[in-house]
């Protein structure tokens, strides 16, 4: 480094006027040999943004529910008797007509091997008058008695057959058996429940679709699937969706909470087990093209000194940012209509708009 040295046999002003000249040619002789220091990069603000007529962030609508199983069935005895054995596990694979359960039928084998005999000697009586009835040796009347006979115990037999079918419990459809509800040997009634059967190969989730959002619902079950594009969130599995299909739209509201109950089904993914009762949600594309014209988040649209509405324009190309004035329109719920000033594939900030100015450098969110 350059030592400064100012002669001592000078006074001391002009000591003090030599060593402030020294040390400016010192400064000014090594900025010159450093290197020009580069210029700041430009920073662009993070927003939100929502593409007219499109998707974009802002444009979702999600509504919770809990899966189930496209069918699903609690399975009961047409009989009551003792439960003699489950054939099956909580768990297990069945197929359509598989057996179950099976019920003691000691009982009821007893009483169709007695409707057994009964309806044979009815059906030898009944064609023995006929006979005699044909030769003319009894009446009508008594040929007509053992007729009825004969069909009385005709249909107590196929009751009894019946009732002795049905101390055996099977699988009316392909599925799982998800949880038995009684145990062994326990006395069960007619018709109570034994056990739950779900076919967990078709999955459906029910949600309650809020007033503001049942009404955009203009279009056929077609268009509104292109539209919507409906995935299901599992809870337990965040960051995948799940393509859905519309099934059942209510066209009536709950009375205490005035939503419409919508019915989606979906197929479970292969490498991961969703089971019914596990809770999700419904995501779609909100609807943003009504009848009035376009929609936007009601917060999206500020006003000028003059009170005049306008929303903050994204320039994709550049992605910098301007004013455009608006027309406003009606107010429903979270969302105003826009009678002008827009256009069906303008992109709008929706976040952060009280920070923006005129020309200001921006990126989505997330980009």
């Amino acid at each position: 480094m350059t030592s400064l040295r100012v002669p001592l046999a000078l006074p001391a002003y002009r000591r003090a006027l030599a060593l402030l000249i020294a040390v400016t040619t010192v400064v000014v002789f090594a900025s010159g040999c450093s290197e020009e220091a580069p210029p700041p990069e430009p920073s662009f603000r993070p927003i939100k943004t929502l593409t007219i007529g499109g998707t974009a962030s802002g444009g979702i609508r999600e509504y919770p529910g809990t899966i189930a199983a496209a069918q699903n069935a609690e399975l009961s005895f047409g009989v009551a008797a003792r439960l003699e054995a489950f054939d099956v596990k909580e768990g297990q694979e069945v197929e359509a007509g598989a057996i179950l359960a099976r019920l003691d039928d000691r009982d009821y084998q007893a009483r169709l091997d007695s409707a057994r005999a009964d309806l044979t000697n009815a059906k030898t009586e009944h064609e023995r008058y006929q006979k005699l009835f044909e030769e003319g040796v009894v009446p009508a009347s008594e040929r007509d008695t053992r007729k009825t006979a004969y069909e009385v115990s005709e249909a107590r037999f196929r009751e009894a057959e019946k009732a002795s079918e049905e101390t055996i419990l099977r699988a009316p459809f392909a599925g799982t058996v998800a949880k038995r509800l009684v145990d062994d040997f326990e006395n069960v009634l007619a018709k109570q429940a034994i056990l739950i059967l779900q076919d967990d190969k078709g999955l459906e989730i029910k949600v309650n679709i809020p007033e503001r959002d049942a009404a955009r619902g203009r279009a056929d079950a077609e268009e509104m699937q292109q539209r919507l594009r409906p995935r299901v969130v599992v809870t337990s599995l965040p960051d995948r969706e799940l393509p859905a299909r519309i099934k059942e739209f209510s066209t009536t509201a709950d009375p205490a909470t005035r939503t419409f109950e919508a019915t989606l089904t979906f197929d479970p993914p292969e490498d991961v087990r969703v089971l019914s009762g596990m809770t999700a949600k419904v995501v779609i594309d909100a609807l943003v093209e009504v009848e009035e014209g376009l929609t936007i988040p009601s917060g999206a649209a500020l006003a000028d000194e003059s009170g005049s509405a306008y929303v903050w324009l994204v320039e994709p190309g550049a992605m910098t940012i301007s004013r455009r004035q608006v027309e406003l329109g009606e107010l429903t719920g979270s969302e105003v209509s826009i009678l002008g000033g827009l256009d069906s594939g303008d992109e709008i900030a929706i976040s952060g708009m009280h920070q923006l100015r005129e020309g200001m450098a921006v990126r989505r969110l997330g980009e």
